[in-house]
């Protein structure tokens, strides 16, 4: 049996577990509305925005938004539904990603930049570190690169599928709950998984590879629905507190 990355199962994505990635994601953006007081004309660049919940969540506030994935359906998906944003296709190489931000992005600057939910699939921290460089240069100077939902040695996924259940049962959602555990436990997700085990990445790690970046690093709590996992928001300068 010929071995499939997470590179090729994102790439391949349709639907998957689309009713929690969209609560989650919703959860996040809350979070970081209350957190930093969005403010209508922030501009802001999902990078790895999948089928565009980000955009969804902040539809008719305003918010100048972009994004880009691996994920050709996923950007034709988010055209659509965004017409007046800029989605675009990226790859799984750093060095390539580089040419396309410079050639979508020419020079424009963000006040946030997203990195939600994807640390885990990368195949090392390497290239974690490398994605914070690329996209340390599209930061305005008082501006946030936000690294979420990142598994460490304090992860755990019990406590995570609580933390879902919870939230499912007071949304009255419980039926995607079942339909999330049900993917993970039956679906070539699990499979993959057994091959490829998810990146944990240590907060340590992270606030080393901020450093040499040139980047301050803060770790802040309550961003994602995970509550196991970490979040750490990266500048230039120093980082405005939460409220």
């Amino acid at each position: 049996m010929s071995k499939k990355g997470w590179d090729n199962f994102w790439k391949d994505q349709r639907q998957s577990f689309y009713a929690v990635m969209k609560m989650a994601t919703g959860y996040f953006v809350t979070q970081l509305e209350k957190k930093y007081r969005l403010q209508p004309n922030d501009t802001i660049f999902d990078y790895g925005c999948g089928p565009g919940f980000v955009a969804d969540s902040l539809a008719g506030k305003n918010n100048r938004i972009a994004g880009a994935d691996i994920n050709e359906f996923f950007i034709q998906q988010c055209r659509h539904n965004h017409p007046e944003a800029l989605f675009f296709l990226i790859t799984t190489t750093v060095a390539t990603n580089k040419k396309i931000l410079e050639e979508q992005l020419q020079h424009r600057k963000f006040d946030y930049i997203l990195v939600l939910s994807i640390v885990q699939y990368l195949p090392h921290e390497k290239e974690l570190e490398e994605i914070m460089g690329l996209l340390g240069r599209y930061l305005e100077p008082q501006g946030k690169l936000i690294i979420a939902d990142v598994l460490d040695e304090n992860t755990s996924s019990l406590k995570d599928a609580f933390s879902l259940f919870i939230h499912c049962l007071k949304k009255g959602r419980l039926g995607a709950f079942l339909g999330f555990i049900s993917y993970l436990l039956f679906s070539d997700y699990r499979m993959i998984s057994k091959q490829n085990k998810l990146l944990h990445v240590s907060e340590q790690a992270i606030r080393d590879m901020a450093k040499r970046q040139a980047l301050t690093c803060e770790k802040v709590p309550g961003l994602t629905l995970q509550k196991s996992r970490s979040n750490y928001v990266l500048g230039h300068g120093s980082v405005k507190s939460p409220v």
